[in-house]
């Protein structure tokens, strides 16, 4: 399953497959870009792998066996998310929709809202990197809606893996049937904090 088909298999084990996540990074010839895939048993993800296409890093997670960053060279890390506890020790990332020209629904509320509350706010363009980014530390959190399974399936396996929490903006656990996605190091404030603050944000911007 890939953009291209848009429709979850209705077979035990299928593979979801982004070929390139960021494309418009790899067309302008930035280096934040990848290829992302993961095995799926139904809506339960057993092995992602995101390989960052310029360095040749390679992120792989197996459900319950952790989570892995291996270098060019054969060096292989294993990952663990950071332990930032509030927004304001935090560096954050985030991605807008392709429609945000067209809908103010657009994550513009949401960004606004994060931008003066933490260390740095990053839009990079590779929802399946910025997802390891958090697996391996660097980042304490991520959010974005309307994401593909195949964008963010091997991502949040990641960041389970490696100590995080993933959930949908209302708290549920996530899962690839659902397009809203907040991942961070698993600090109970401070994802707390992420939630609080993106139903702020819509509620302001939808009651706008």
């Amino acid at each position: 399953m890939g953009e291209e088909t848009n429709q979850i298999p209705d077979t035990d084990y299928f593979w979801l497959v982004d070929p390139i996540d960021g494309t418009n990074n790899y067309a302008m010839g930035i280096d934040y870009c990848a290829v992302t895939v993961a095995l799926q048993r139904g809506v339960t993800t057993l092995l992602g792998v995101t390989q960052q296409i310029h360095t040749g890093r390679v992120y792989h997670a197996r459900l319950g066996a952790g989570a892995f960053r291996r270098e060019p060279g054969g060096e292989e890390v294993r990952l663990q998310v950071n332990t930032a506890d509030r927004l304001g020790t935090s560096l954050l990332a985030t991605g807008f929709p392709y429609h945000r020209a067209e809908h103010s629904d657009n994550n513009a509320a949401e960004f606004a809202h994060f931008m003066p509350r933490v260390v740095g706010l990053r839009v990079l363009g590779a929802a399946a990197l910025d997802m390891a980014y958090v697996a391996s530390g660097a980042l304490a959190a991520f959010w974005e809606g309307w994401l593909g399974p195949w964008d963010a399936a091997a991502g949040a396996l990641l960041v389970r893996e490696a100590g995080g929490r993933v959930t949908t903006y209302t708290g549920e656990e996530w899962t690839i049937r659902r397009g809203d996605l907040v991942a961070s190091n698993g600090q109970a404030a401070l994802h707390q904090a992420m939630l609080e603050g993106i139903g702020e944000a819509r509620k302001h911007d939808i009651a706008g």
